[in-house]
């Protein structure tokens, strides 16, 4: 054989070769990464979650993270963590873990139940999420309507006003057609616009995605008007709300409870 006929073998040989040390190597990088490495969705960049506030697209991201430092029950894909709320503010970079985005703080504890509520028994004087705490007071009718009224057996009127019933938590707020709406407005007069598309339109007012509609309705902007609303009581808390009804107008407003406090 040819010296030029070898040379040009080798040449070769030797290209063919560093071609193959390069794809080898380029594969054990990647399997090295993928093993080193993971997606994580984190909060985005100059965003913050506050508490109980539905989580858009807009709120995070998804990253590569290294793999020792991915907490455990982080979220590995954008599409599993909107709509849900967190139950403590998330931070800028922070990774979502499904400890911070749990709804079991709005489940019945031992010895409550959930009761709803049509809004036109219950107003509220302060504008009023899903998941706020509230304070449950009576305003009473005129006096010479109550002069044909027993005294409450379940709770003691001491004033001619009004008088407090018991603190609790709002976890639903729906429409008419039993829809999630999360946010209670205290004016419940709507416009003449409002009031048509919640008529004609119902839930569907507009045509939002999934995740839009819920940060819009969140956010004081609900699609349909609330209809009811919902707590977790104990039965006795339920005998009351119940009977007060009939002295006046049950009404809410929003409070800081020890609870939304330390989440903050």
């Amino acid at each position: 054989m040819k010296k030029q006929t070898l040379f040009t073998v080798s040449i070769v040989s030797f290209l063919l070769a560093a071609a193959c040390f390069y794809a080898a190597t380029r594969y054990l990088d990647a399997l090295v990464a993928e093993r080193l490495f993971a997606p994580v969705v984190k909060v985005a960049k100059g965003k913050e979650i506050s508490p109980y506030e539905p989580i858009t697209r807009e709120d995070v991201v998804l990253v590569q993270e290294e793999t020792d430092e991915i907490y455990p029950g982080s979220y590995q894909t954008i599409e599993s963590v909107l709509g849900k709320r967190s139950v403590q503010t998330i931070y800028e970079g922070e990774q979502l873990v499904d400890k911070k985005l749990s709804e079991s703080h709005l489940l019945p504890d031992k010895g409550k139940a959930r009761y709803e509520f049509p809004l036109h028994s219950i107003m509220p004087v302060t504008e009023l999420r899903k998941g706020d705490y509230v304070k449950l007071w009576v305003k009473y009718k005129p006096i010479t309507e109550l002069q044909s009224l027993p005294e409450p057996m379940h709770f003691r009127k001491s004033n001619t006003t009004a008088d407090p019933l018991f603190e609790s938590q709002l976890v639903t707020v729906k429409d008419n057609n039993g829809m999630e709406i999360y946010t209670l407005k205290q004016s419940l007069m709507p416009g003449a616009e409002q009031m048509e598309s919640a008529v004609f339109k119902g839930s569907e007012a507009k045509k939002y995605t999934n995740a839009e509609k819920r940060y819009r309705d969140y956010r004081a902007q609900p699609t349909s008007l609330p209809a009811y609303i919902g707590f977790n009581l104990t039965d006795q808390q339920f005998v009351v709300l119940s009977e007060a009804m009939n002295y006046g107008t049950v009404q809410i407003g929003h409070i800081l409870a020890a609870e939304e406090v330390q989440s903050r």
